[in-house]
């Protein structure tokens, strides 16, 4: 395999000769495979350009970009990565920093567990046997656990417990290659975030290996300030471009029109045609036939049903399984009255609860029963 370390750079001169002498030992490993290392730079007025570029005069494995502008990490690696793949015919992409906080030693075990078979391997801080520095002050490393906790709730990837860490390889063919790498959505380090779903979601088979973030041999730290506001709205913004939360805000809003239909019918029907007992049950089942074709023709259209007969089959399934909620909230609210007390708060919290668990079990057996992939 051809394996190109993507390091992005500024004011590293006093650390990247090093550390490209450093990786180069490590190569030395794994003759198996054959290494490059990739600096981008954005215009370093210290000299760090000077320094890669006399390395790649002395080392064929080392070349260098140099960018004009310096306008975030996230559009330095995604440049890398571009450059990597069309130029140098990467088939995995190691993401690594340049000021020795990455321990070079780890490259090997990343790269073996892509040889086991994986796609995306994560150098997790936050993983057992992982670890940040003790030095960190107590501000960054509340921010760096919470926003990881954050974003493992929201997102929802299993196995993942450092969804920001800046050390990981990406299998390219079928992984990194379909992604749009000029659609990421931070220029800043949430593209990290960004990067780590979208793999996830291409399918690629993910291993998380503990790392110990160090502190930095030289320099000046590069972190950003507005990285917590930015890496939330990444979050959010994958979380609500995602296929199924789309699907499932539909769903709510198809509920909401049939709890306004069922309502606003059951009215109608109570001082017009019918009696007050009698009423809800018309309007109930007219707002259930409202929700199964609204939900037919826009919540799942991408898995419509189509045919007479299969509408009618699946139109019963969708009234037993919508009435399974019900009674369970009748029950569930009448127990805790019982238990509790008839008190208004007491009711209303029973009630309240009856409904989001009708939300979610309406939810799941429409999306894997009724409208599942065929």
């Amino acid at each position: 395999m051809k394996i190109v370390i993507v390091i992005p750079t500024y004011n590293e001169a006093k650390n990247i000769g090093r550390l490209i002498d450093v990786v180069g030992e490590e190569f030395k490993k794994m003759p198996q495979h054959s290494f490059s290392v990739l600096v981008i730079d954005d215009s370093s007025p210290d000299g760090t350009a000077k320094i890669v570029e006399e390395k790649s005069k002395q080392l064929s494995f080392v070349h260098l970009l140099v960018r004009k502008e310096k306008n975030g990490l996230g559009v330095a690696y995604t440049h890398g990565f571009k450059y990597a793949m069309q130029e140098l015919g990467a088939d995995v992409l190691i993401e690594m920093d340049g000021d020795f906080q990455h321990d070079p030693k780890d490259i090997v075990r990343l790269v073996a567990e892509i040889d086991n078979g994986y796609d995306y391997v994560i150098g997790s801080r936050f993983c057992k046997g992982g670890g940040i520095p003790r030095q960190w002050e107590l501000k960054r490393r509340l921010f760096s656990k919470l926003g990881n906790l954050v974003s493992k709730i929201i997102l929802g990837v299993k196995g993942v417990n450092d969804f920001t860490t800046g050390y990981k390889a990406s299998r390219v063919k079928g992984f990194v290659d379909t992604i749009d790498l000029n659609n990421i959505l931070s220029k800043g380090f949430a593209y990290k975030m960004d990067l780590l779903y979208k793999m996830h979601k291409a399918g690629a088979k993910i291993k998380e290996i503990p790392i110990q973030f160090g502190l930095r041999d030289e320099g000046s730290s590069k972190m950003e300030k507005n990285n917590l506001l930015d890496s939330l709205k990444v979050v959010l913004l994958l979380r609500l471009k995602d296929k199924d939360t789309q699907k499932f805000l539909k769903f709510c809003a198809v509920g909401f029109v049939g709890l306004i239909t069922d309502a606003g019918l059951a009215n109608i029907f109570r001082i017009t045609i019918l009696s007050s007992k009698n009423a809800p049950l018309l309007s109930g089942f007219i707002a259930m036939m409202v929700t199964f074709l609204l939900n037919n023709f826009w919540s799942f259209n991408e898995f419509k049903i189509k045919g007479i007969g299969s509408k009618f089959l699946y139109f019963i399934v969708y009234c037993v399984s919508s009435c399974v909620p019900i009674v369970f909230r009748a029950y569930f609210v009448g127990f805790c009255v019982n238990k509790f007390g008839n008190s208004f708060i007491v009711f209303n919290i029973a009630f309240f609860i009856g409904i989001v668990v009708g939300l979610v079990w309406n939810f799941l057996v429409y999306s894997k029963i009724i409208w599942r992939k065929k």
